[in-house]
């Protein structure tokens, strides 16, 4: 995530459109993780469960458990490599209403036998923005008993599920976006909408990880990136109305007012919608581009798009190959930039004054750290909670090698801009994000201070080590959660230099480090 140097202006412009709602029926896939079958096919156990409907003016259920006997639990023959969300969206974008039909596909991650199963609906912590209707076995006739309390979602299953088994559970549920709030730092709710666009970030139900014997449901903060997910697959088919475009990650097929996204291996699934976006597109090295702007920034639409297509090209050949066919940039109403799988997200207002000439801009550095986050994010996961630096601050530096690479006359005014500041970086960079008193100290220590660590690293192993340690690391946490212990084990497979005074100069805790790095002291990992 990117924050604004300037200040957010109060927009009074209001949209009207036409919003048409139509029930989109349910994709079906098999109950073995099969293809996904050709749409329309109607699939009873995804449909509405006979309770109220958010757009029918009703209020949310929370608190509630069905009182309904349960199906039998029917486990998957053919386990999916990762979880599969399958959803089914109809979009009422002038009410600013999301109605969907989800199916998530999964293992048992827990090692154990387990009869419930908690998940993080992100919504659901705004009173009145969540109606949830139904929750089931798929293809079963009869509701599951669930308890939502805030953001979590407790399911009762009918029967005990086993290490290692499958299952797939359906939802029904609907989301009233709120209007963007007015955030001049970095934070607030990324599924939000304004005068101009629509931004679903974390707005459906998701499986959390589950570490040290319990469920990751992180409470939310309104600092930094407050949620957790594991990798995983996605197949969206998004409903909208005539005339409003939309844009999400992966790949996409259209037809007519249905938007349908195939998008594997990704962390999130975000998509923006407006019925004023201009679309422009170019293609580089098999990679697409595609710009999604509001017209009066239509000719910096280029600019952005190329300054992204060098970015991917760099870091390509820095860490490793962009992940996808197509990266989508999308214009919002946010005051920041957001980074999603296959999607960034950039906030009109860091396009204000760009005259086309130079880097010496916001949108030109927030392009460049958002388009990083498909690395450090994306395919290298991190605990965006609790250790935030481990994206944050590789986002930053990659913002630093793209000026060093690109455009040298401009580095010591990017360093100047976001690193310097008025006063000398500062902060412990291995904190959670609720040990941050407030949006500014998390910028300056996990932005500022953690750009200055891994140089301090970098100065220390040398400029060529430290290219390497990087693409190392990569390669080897690339599509795993990964941990500061990873990196340090990076670097003393390419450097013996002793790190212990730059570890004690930027973290608050205590790290035990590998041997090789730490002058062999006692207690040190091998």
């Amino acid at each position: 995530m990117f924050n604004s140097l300037r200040h957010i202006a109060r927009r009074t412009s209001r949209i009207v459109i036409v919003g048409l709602l139509i029930g989109l029926i349910a994709c079906t896939r098999t109950g073995e993780s099969g293809n996904v079958a050709a749409i329309p096919t109607a699939d009873p156990s995804t449909q509405n469960s006979g309770q109220p409907s958010a757009i029918s003016g009703q209020q949310p259920i929370t608190d509630t458990t069905s009182n309904t006997d349960t199906a039998p639990l029917q486990e998957l023959d053919a386990p999916p490599e990762r979880p599969l969300y399958v959803l089914n969206v109809t979009l009422d974008y002038e009410a600013g209403v999301i109605t969907a039909q989800q199916r998530i596909e999964f293992v048992n991650p827990t090692g154990v036998p387990i009869d419930e199963i908690k998940f993080s609906v992100p919504p659901a912590r705004r009173a009145n923005a969540l109606t949830f209707r139904d929750a089931r076995i798929y293809r079963a006739k009869q509701p599951l008993k669930y308890e939502l309390s805030g953001p979590v979602l407790t399911v009762q299953l009918p029967s005990t599920l086993q290490p290692g088994k499958a299952i797939a559970i359906t939802f029904d549920f609907s989301v009233q976006v709120p209007l963007q709030e007015i955030v001049g730092a970095i934070g607030g709710d990324d599924t939000s909408r304004g005068p101009n666009n629509l931004t679903a970030g974390h707005w459906y139900v998701v499986l959390p990880p589950y570490t040290n014997g319990a469920w990751d449901l992180p409470e939310f903060a309104p600092v930094g990136d407050p949620f957790t997910s594991e990798l995983a697959d996605f197949e969206v088919n998004i409903l909208a109305p005539e005339g409003v475009t939309i844009a999400a990650g992966g790949d996409e097929v259209r037809e007519g007012r249905l938007w349908k996204y195939s998008l594997p291996k990704a962390r999130v699934f975000a998509f923006a919608a407006s019925p004023y976006y201009d679309v422009q597109t170019m293609t580089e090295n098999g990679v697409s581009y595609v710009h999604y702007g509001f017209p009066r920034y239509k000719d910096t639409s280029e600019d952005v798009m190329f300054t992204a297509q060098r970015a991917v090209e760099l870091f390509s050949r820095l860490y490793g190959p962009y992940p996808y066919k197509t990266l989508r940039i999308v214009q919002t109403d946010r005051a920041q930039g957001q980074e999603y799988s296959g999607m960034i997200a950039i906030g009109a207002v860091l396009y204000r004054g760009y005259t086309g000439k130079g880097s010496r801009h916001d949108v030109i550095a927030t392009t460049v750290h958002e388009t990083s986050h498909q690395w450090w994010f994306n395919v290298v996961g991190n605990d965006q909670v609790r250790t935030p630096w481990l994206d944050e601050s590789f986002a930053r530096f990659c913002e630093l090698k793209f000026y060093q690479t690109y455009y040298p006359k401009d580095v010591d005014w990017w360093y100047k801009n976001y690193i310097e500041g008025r006063r000398k970086a500062s902060g412990k960079i291995d904190q959670s994000i609720y040990d941050y008193a407030d949006s500014a100290k998390y910028v300056e220590a996990i932005y500022r201070n953690g750009l200055e660590f891994l140089r301090a690293v970098r100065d220390q192993v040398g400029k060529d080590t430290f290219d390497d340690i990087l693409k190392d690391y990569y390669t080897a946490e690339a599509y795993k959660i990964t941990t500061p212990d990873a990196f340090f084990d990076a670097v003393a497979r390419h450097s013996d230099e002793d790190l212990r005074g730059v570890v004690k100069a930027y973290f608050a805790g205590a790290v035990v480090l590998p041997c090789k790095v730490s002058s062999n002291e006692p207690g040190c990992r091998p």
